[in-house]
């Protein structure tokens, strides 16, 4: 059982973040066997804490301070398998532990081991490995110092795991902006013996023109999209109202710093009617306000910006005599899973979504959707690789009549699931085929990996394989004597991930 350092954990009220970190842990579930067999990531297996152990370190302490335990749908999922120490480096604000700590990371920097936790964690790890997201940038910054102070409070475990000669992964994410061409140049040199695999083209391009080149960067993609989802009765009300299923799409929203509330629950005001009145095309009756996002921030929480829109809706389609497309429209409320999202998403007939995991977790499904980007390359980028480049608005000045007619298409689209299934199967085992690449190479210039040999499996996230040709169908069924019956079933009829 392979000892696994995964940094820059955040709390579980961000749904998305929550994903990536199970996405990651079942990824390396299935690419490194444990000792006493593979996992079994879709069943009991996990469960019973039979696959590898995992050490998160918080990239803040800020996630502690919270009414709801961070972890908590972690620690539920993999049970005793997960450990939660304590974060490197104290948020920016509490400015003398931040100082005390920086001291403490210098001097591990330049004279060896120092202090305990999260230096005891990287240093006793198998493999260091950063999850993915938008974590690195500092661009919002208005002083360079203190741009340059955050940058390397992000940075400090992946600087101790190098010094320590560990193999260190970043797996799925985007990078950027950076305050200054300096810190983009400083912040590449620190990743040269890591792993980077970017989850869209953008970062990937930033990673490219990196001087020196990155020799390990390369383009993977988001590690949401490796969570093997699990069976949730969270929403069984909801999808089915005394008992019946209801036909229904969803709608994600989120507070940005700017935005105009006003302007937006009125754009969303005109789609939401629009939605509805062309329910009978679309094929739905309701029209759910989903809060994907509860924290552990007030900006992070979707719960404030969707009961204000939701409000908004109610009040606005009643004066106008909409009582009845203002009963279609309901509020979810609770602290789903990321399990339970994936869940009621997947039943959706589409989804509207601002909030960019609750994209991927449509896509995941193979849901039709569309996007409403916020932040940075992440949804125009990976929205591009399904093939959705165009279904991507910015969430302050969004067309709601484009978004309309383009869900119409996506509804009637109906090799879009297979579409989708396909896309992340070949991005997935890209992403393997890089990292098991990476694990099997000579040990790095601290001259100790290796030192703990990690076995592969092969076999883990095979490349997708095209449907054969009709014509090829009716051939005999007698099957040359090399043929390779698993290949042979997943041709027939793709799976949608998550159903």
């Amino acid at each position: 059982m392979a000892k696994i350092c995964m940094t820059h954990g955040w709390h579980d009220d961000n749904k998305g973040d929550s994903a990536i970190l199970m996405g990651t842990i079942d990824f390396l579930d299935q690419l490194i066997d444990a000792e006493q067999g593979r996992s079994d990531v879709s069943g009991a297996g996990v469960a019973k804490a039979e696959g590898h152990r995992i050490d998160i370190l918080p990239i803040d302490d800020q996630v502690f301070a919270t009414e709801r335990g961070p972890f908590r749908h972690i620690r539920r999922r993999y049970r005793e398998r997960v450990t939660v120490g304590q974060p490197l480096m104290p948020p920016m604000r509490d400015k003398l532990r931040f100082v005390t700590s920086l001291l403490g990371l210098g001097a591990k920097m330049m004279f060896g081991k120092q202090g305990k936790s999260g230096n005891d964690i990287i240093d006793a790890a198998d493999l260091v490995v950063v999850k993915g997201g938008h974590i690195f940038h500092n661009g919002s910054f208005k002083k360079t110092l203190s741009s340059w102070l955050a940058l390397i409070g992000y940075l400090a475990p992946v600087m101790l795991a190098r010094k320590a000669g560990k193999r260190v992964l970043l797996l799925g994410h985007s990078f950027g902006p950076f305050k200054t061409p300096a810190q983009e140049r400083f912040f590449l040199r620190t990743l040269s013996d890591c792993l980077v695999v970017s989850r869209e083209e953008i970062t990937h391009a930033m990673t490219q023109k990196a001087d020196p080149k990155l020799p390990h960067a390369l383009l993977g993609t988001d590690m949401a999209f490796a969570m093997a989802p699990r069976a949730s009765d969270e929403h069984a009300a909801v999808k089915a109202p005394n008992g019946v299923a209801s036909p229904y799409a969803v709608i994600t929203l989120r507070d940005w710093w700017g935005l105009d509330h006003q302007a937006f629950a009125e754009r969303v005001e005109v789609l939401s009617r629009s939605l509805l009145e062309s329910r009978e095309r679309l094929g739905i009756e309701r029209l759910l306000v989903v809060p994907h996002v509860l924290g552990p921030t007030d900006i992070e929480n979707d719960q404030r910006i969707s009961q204000l829109v939701f409000d908004h809706l109610q009040k606005a389609l009643v004066s106008a005599g909409g009582e009845d497309l203002a009963t279609r429209i309901e509020l979810v409320q609770g602290d789903p899973s990321p399990d339970a999202l994936v869940d009621l998403y997947r039943d959706a007939e589409f989804l509207v979504g601002t909030r960019f995991h609750s994209v991927i977790f449509a896509l995941m499904s193979g849901t039709p959707v569309y996007a409403l980007s916020y932040c940075g390359p992440k949804a125009p980028g990976i929205m591009r690789d399904f093939g959705l480049g165009d279904s991507v608005q910015d969430i302050e000045n969004f067309d709601p009549a484009r978004i309309v007619a383009d869900i119409e298409q996506l509804v009637a689209d109906k090799a879009f699931p297979a579409l989708a299934e396909k896309v992340i199967a070949e991005k997935l085992a890209v992403t393997a085929d890089i990292t098991r690449d990476f694990l099997r190479r000579a040990p790095g210039r601290a001259g100790v990996w290796g030192q703990r040999e990690l076995k592969l499996n092969d076999a883990a996230f095979p490349a997708a394989v095209a449907p054969k040709p009709a014509a090829a169908d009716a051939v005999s069924t007698d099957a040359p004597a090399g043929d390779n019956s698993a290949t042979a079933a997943h041709d027939s009829e793709p799976v949608v991930r998550g159903a």
